[in-house]
């Protein structure tokens, strides 16, 4: 069967990022979420193709495609949540303070 699409871009790390990467990984309490982009990048990294890592990882090649160009262009910094559109906050941080204050 033909491939379709672009080819993946090669992604190439340091040892340093491979066990900062690592090290996130190892720490339980870690968001689920953040656990599986590590694993994308370091599958991605070890040379994994696109649709052979989203179906060990059972998630999408979009997704895989994803975080692959988010850690290519932001290293460890991409891989967290980008801040979304929305309503912009209307309480201020010393307001609900004080009512946690006054409850307590």
């Amino acid at each position: 069967m033909a491939k379709r699409g672009r080819p993946a871009s090669t992604l190439t790390m340091t040892d340093q990022e491979r066990a900062e990467l690592l090290a996130h990984l190892a720490i339980r309490k870690a968001p689920a979420d953040e656990k599986l982009r590590i694993r994308i990048v370091l599958g991605c990294a070890d040379g994994e193709s696109g649709p052979t890592l989203a179906h060990r990882l059972k998630t999408t090649s979009q997704t895989v495609s994803k975080w692959r160009r988010r850690y290519q262009a932001y290293r460890f910094a991409g891989l967290s949540d980008a801040p979304r559109a929305g309503r912009p906050r209307t309480v201020q941080d010393e307001h609900v303070q004080a009512i946690v204050d006054k409850v307590r």
